[in-house]
């Protein structure tokens, strides 16, 4: 993808940060939680890189949800914007 964010990843990552944000939890914390480097956290965040389903898995452990719940969560995002099709 010559250098361009993938939006489907900015938008999995913005639900990563939203819910973050809202279990109060910075990103090295985060990372603790998930057993995941922080530089992680900032790229899924990001969506910068293509992260493996098993930091995703992590992550979503560490934000206390399921990989299912963080799905349902990106679907509503992207409702919520249509510019994220």
């Amino acid at each position: 993808m010559s250098g361009d964010l993938d939006p489907r990843l900015a938008a999995f990552g913005e639900v990563i940060r939203r819910r973050r944000v809202l279990r109060k939890l910075t990103q090295d914390a985060l990372a603790d939680l998930a057993g995941v480097h922080r530089t992680h956290v900032g790229y899924a965040e990001r969506g910068d890189k293509d992260i493996r389903l098993t930091t995703m898995f992590r992550l979503a452990d560490g934000l206390g949800m399921t990989p299912g719940e963080l799905f349902v969560a990106y679907d509503e995002l992207v409702a919520e914007n249509d510019h994220l099709h």
